[in-house]
């Protein structure tokens, strides 16, 4: 499994949060769930952070089931809407928003307490 990850690294003033956000969880993600070959798409707010860590807003999580299918769907004319529809909303976020690709290489579920 490939998993292309979004960070928007930064802040939204707190007036603009509520829009901003709704943006990003409404159409942005259902936009995004349109790529071709895309198997899962998941949005993440920071809830707590360590200290010193960096100011990361939000990240999307995009899943593949490998990295021809992720450059496929980058590649598609359906990434440009997204953009599109991305840059729209994105004038109240302060910062710099980049992309780690990682391969997930397997998980093991905790036992229960």
């Amino acid at each position: 499994m490939i998993i292309r990850s979004a960070y928007l690294e930064g802040t939204v003033a707190s007036a603009e949060r509520e829009a901003f956000d709704a943006h990003m969880s409404g159409p942005v993600l259902a936009a995004i769930a349109t790529y071709p070959g895309l198997r899962q798409v998941r949005l993440r707010k920071l809830a707590l952070a360590d200290a010193g860590a960096p100011p990361i807003y939000m990240v999307f999580d995009l899943y593949f089931d490998s990295l021809q299918a992720m450059d496929a769907a980058l590649a598609s004319p359906t990434r440009q809407a997204v953009r599109d529809l991305i840059a729209q909303g994105m004038t109240p976020f302060q910062g710099r928003v980049y992309h780690l690709v990682f391969s997930e290489e397997g998980g093991l579920l905790a036992s229960p307490a």
